[in-house]
């Protein structure tokens, strides 16, 4: 499989597990005070659905990102290309959280994108 097919699946399912783990955790509520009480709200949010279905897409992603580091001739040019997650992420947050999003955030990813492009072609 094509080493950037590989890196944009480890990508989207990364990207997809963060969106998932959000909306779980503003459906959790309040986690505690800290200490004891905010480990237990962390144990307890970890198995509502939405956060341990975002867990899971982040675990399916980093085996992935492994298969992507074994095939890798440089390092150095695949892990730049993480970065596309911030442009997804922005994307979902959205339209699947319905949060506002700013102009100078826009144009915060989109210098990313330039980034990325850049990364990609060399």
């Amino acid at each position: 499989m094509p080493i950037l097919l590989l890196v944009l699946i480890a990508v989207v399912l990364a990207s997809f597990g963060q969106i998932s783990m959000k909306h779980g955790m503003n459906m959790v509520g309040t986690l505690g005070s800290p200490g004891i009480t905010m480990l237990l709200g962390l144990v307890r949010a970890v198995f509502t659905p939405y956060v341990f279905l975002g867990l899971g897409l982040y675990a399916v992603s980093a085996m992935v990102w492994l298969v992507v580091l074994k095939q890798a001739t440089a390092l150095s040019y695949v892990y730049p290309l993480i970065a596309s997650t911030y442009i997804i992420v922005l994307f979902l947050s959205w339209l699947m959280l319905h949060e506002a999003i700013p102009p100078v955030r826009i144009l915060g990813v989109v210098l990313i994108c330039a980034g990325v492009a850049f990364v990609a072609k060399s």
